[in-house]
């Protein structure tokens, strides 16, 4: 009878993001505490390294997990064949308007993230996949949820990126918190 309670509180998301490699994850650690160190001490929650990441596309949330839709949206990831770039983000920011989200931006996003954001709509459309609809693909990585501080877009030390693939994450969201699990990754042509 427990699994049916619990089960009735899960949420799951499915969305396709850059995920960081350690050295990555690294730069953006070093740049939030740069960040931190001149701004007034916080309350809030951190991002945990291991949900460090960028979206690409959010597809959508449900109480199951849809298996029909995460295998065409494989099927759809597969036919993306670009290659890797650069990517810097050297840019903080504020997102959100109730809670504050602190976010690490390009300040000149590259065109080949721009190039990967829409061949994947692309394909994702092909297998009739529809995107909700939301806001313009403003390419960010959230470090901090519920800051008590906000600030305006501000210069952070730079974190160089070499993207090489791409990755479909569910995240289930319960009760005891919310965790990520990797569902398919897709090498980028090297660039």
């Amino acid at each position: 009878m427990d699994d049916l309670f619990a089960a009735a509180d899960e949420h799951h998301s499915l969305f396709f993001a850059l995920l960081p490699a350690p050295p990555v994850v690294a730069g953006i650690r070093a740049a939030q505490q740069a960040l931190e160190a001149v701004l007034p001490p916080q309350r809030g929650a951190g991002v945990p390294d291991a949900r460090l990441h960028l979206t690409l596309h959010w597809l959508g949330e449900w109480s199951q997990l849809p298996q029909a839709l995460v295998e065409d949206a494989c099927i759809a990831a597969a036919q993306v064949s670009l290659p890797g770039f650069g990517l810097r983000l050297d840019q903080a920011e504020c997102f959100g308007h109730g809670e504050s989200i602190w976010v690490l931006r390009p300040s000149e996003p590259p065109p080949q993230l721009a190039s990967l954001h829409q061949a994947l709509a692309a394909a994702l459309a092909a297998r009739r996949i529809r995107l909700p609809p939301g806001p313009a693909f403003a390419p960010h990585v959230t470090v901090r949820r519920r800051a008590s501080v906000r600030f305006p877009p501000r210069p952070v030390p730079a974190v160089e990126w070499q993207v090489r693939g791409f990755a479909l994450l569910q995240s289930l969201r319960t009760q005891g918190g919310t965790r990520y699990a990797v569902l398919g990754e897709w090498p980028l042509a090297p660039g």
